[in-house]
């Protein structure tokens, strides 16, 4: 149970900020409380006198026990604000209502008023007075009558309506129920006075406890109703959150119960990584403090720095790479601060939760560790696991975000099916990032055969989206640079023109092919028109990737009226031969290429476009 005991923990530790901020839900909750989504404000007095109601929908914290802060149906209810159908509209609620409103009314003299309003029994009168609607119609817009079915369906609506209280009083005192802290800490003690004088040893916090029958719901808004935490005795058998009995639920504390649901509900609203019913957060355990995204791209990571004359000679001396790192550890050690380096002595926590059905929500990935750790393990994948992407016409090294690389692997994300896909693919990525497991090498096929088709990256007109294609290049080789750098060693960031791998030299000379085109094309346009006519090399990118000996033929030959434009292109060709006296004749075939491919493509070309090759002579910029 260490996930429910860092919860715990991190509640005691940032206890002092429930009930605020006051922001449409996004509140740490005190004990026994919940938040409603509330539909009637009704105002009263200190005296329990009615002034005023209106319609005004808001979200609000509200008193709850455990029995109400989990129905779904029947009649608990809550212990001040609540449905219309509790407060004056079905008998049988009603005097359970009453009966709750009983334990505590002298409690708070806010509560007394709001006690002394609902005895006297004239809330329906008052909304009717308000011109709030809590009798169905008998006939539409219209004058038809409307069918019995109709009626009750707009009666059925009316009785869930949700009421709650404002009391104006003397003072300085709030006159909002759900913002007054002493409305709230009476509730609270009204509860611990009220707990089971049994208790039991806590799993969650080592200590005593009056024991939870049961738990709280509705952790994550995305996924409705779903319980971490339930139990039921007719079922024999466990699954994730669930016991088999009650007695083992009930191992667990009241008290640490909601700590750790509040707690992760807080988490969730304010700093998780949402995907559906699926959400992902990291924190710090003893400040509840936001960590560096495991999902997120380096760029976003460290932000955008101006470029200065130094960083323009860095990239020139093909030192981008160092300069990428010095960066990305400065974003993320304080920037050498001896103050900020000092805290990472925390633990900290990373937790995904999913629903696997409506009811039922999961622990689908957990780990604990120091801060020092979790930071060395996002600079470890943020190094090992980059590639060169533009952004406004100027390069930048960057580790894809998680979501680009699913992307890439799995298309862009389309329907509703693609969530599943998303979700699976997400927590996957934990394991890679968090746990450093390796990457699969079905991901890295799966990312190159989809880039090797550059014609599925469409727009929304039908025509091709270079820039799309060009960021999944870049992600599909980020991850090929990983998985064999990772795997094999020896490749690096800057072209390797002694490489003798048969994949590698294939797409350096996939490169040259293209850039030789694009070149001829430029001279002759006085433009870059290679968005909307793709070379060749581009063209026959995926008939290259399955036949690359064959293909490489095809595309050359079609290159001899651009090698005319280039009065023989010279240079071209000599990097052609060059090329090609690195192949080993045995390996020089028609196999299929892996990703490595990819690897040399993108870098020959980027070497072209900036003009890092040797002698290149031509010196026309088509570079975007």
């Amino acid at each position: 149970m260490s996930w429910f005991s860092q919860l715990t923990e991190t509640y005691d530790r940032v206890s002092n900020i429930a009930g605020g901020p006051k922001n449409e839900g996004n509140i740490l909750l005190p004990l026994n409380h919940m938040i409603a989504k509330t539909d009637i404000c009704v105002t009263l007095d200190i005296e329990g006198n009615f002034r005023r109601a209106e319609e005004c929908r808001l979200n609000i914290m509200i008193p709850c026990t455990a029995a109400s802060s989990i129905r779904t149906s029947g009649d608990q209810p809550h212990p001040l604000h609540d449905q219309l159908s509790y407060l004056a509209m079905d008998k049988g609620k009603n005097e359970k209502y009453i009966a709750e409103l009983e334990k505590w009314h002298q409690a708070h003299p806010k509560v007394e008023a709001v006690y002394k309003y609902l005895v006297g029994g004239t809330l329906l009168s008052d909304l009717r007075s308000e011109k709030i609607k809590v009798d169905a119609a008998e006939y539409d817009g219209r004058g038809e009558k409307l069918s019995d079915e109709d009626v009750k369906k707009e009666q059925d609506k009316i009785l869930k309506w949700f009421v709650r209280f404002r009391v104006e009083a003397f003072g300085d005192s709030p006159p909002n129920l759900w913002e007054d802290w002493d409305v709230a800490e009476a509730w609270q003690n009204v509860c611990i006075a009220a707990q089971s004088k049994d208790s039991t040893l806590c799993y969650a916090t080592g200590l005593h406890a009056p024991p939870a029958a049961k738990h709280p719901k509705g952790i994550n808004a995305s996924a409705n109703s779903a319980k971490l935490i339930s139990c039921n005795d007719d079922i024999n058998y466990t699954y994730k959150g669930r016991f088999m009995k009650a007695g083992q639920a009930s191992a667990i504390s009241e008290i640490a119960s909601h700590k750790a649901h509040a707690m992760l509900k807080y988490l969730i609203q304010t700093q998780g990584h949402k995907c559906d019913t699926q959400a992902v957060v990291a924190w710090a355990v003893e400040s509840g403090e936001a960590l560096p995204d495991p999902f997120m791209d380096s760029y976003d990571l460290y932000g955008d720095v101006t470029q200065t004359e130094t960083d323009i000679q860095i990239e020139a001396r093909g030192e981008l790479g160092a300069d990428y790192a010095i960066k990305l550890r400065d974003a993320l050690r304080g920037k050498g601060n001896a103050a900020d380096l000092a805290n990472f002595s925390r633990r900290v926590a990373v937790m995904a939760v999913d629903a696997a059905t409506t009811g039922r929500m999961g622990i689908t990935f957990y780990q604990d560790l120091d801060e020092n750790e979790y930071r060395d393990r996002i600079i470890a994948w943020h190094e090992s696991c980059r590639w060169y992407f533009r952004r406004a016409k100027r390069e930048y090294l960057s580790a894809p975000s998680a979501d680009r690389i699913i992307a890439a692997v799995y298309g862009e994300p389309k329907g509703e099916g693609y969530k599943r896909i998303q979700k699976q693919a997400r927590e996957r990525m934990l394991h890679h990032i968090i746990g450093g497991e390796p990457l699969d090498r079905g991901w890295i096929s799966a990312a190159v055969a989809r880039v090797s088709n550059p014609f599925s990256y469409s727009k929304q007109d039908g025509g091709w989206d270079r820039w799309l294609w060009e960021n999944a290049l870049g992600v599909a080789c980020a991850i090929s640079y990983k998985y064999f750098h990772q795997k094999e060693g020896g490749f690096g960031l800057e072209l390797e023109r002694t490489c003798a791998d048969r994949d590698y030299l294939f797409g350096r000379l996939l490169a040259v092919a293209d850039r030789l085109e694009s070149h001829a094309r430029y001279l002759q346009t006085g433009k870059n028109d290679t968005e909307k006519r793709p070379t060749n090399a581009v063209r026959y990118m995926a008939a290259f990737a399955a036949k690359p000996l064959r293909t490489w033929k095809l595309i050359f030959d079609q290159l001899n009226p651009y090698i005319q434009r280039l009065d023989g292109a010279e240079w071209y060709q000599r990097q052609v031969d060059e090329i090609m006296a690195l192949f080993n004749p045995e390996e020089c075939s028609d196999k299929p290429l892996g990703g490595k491919y990819l690897l040399g493509y993108s870098l020959q070309r980027r070497a072209l476009y900036n003009g890092n090759d040797d002698n290149n002579s031509d010196g026309e910029d088509v570079s975007e």
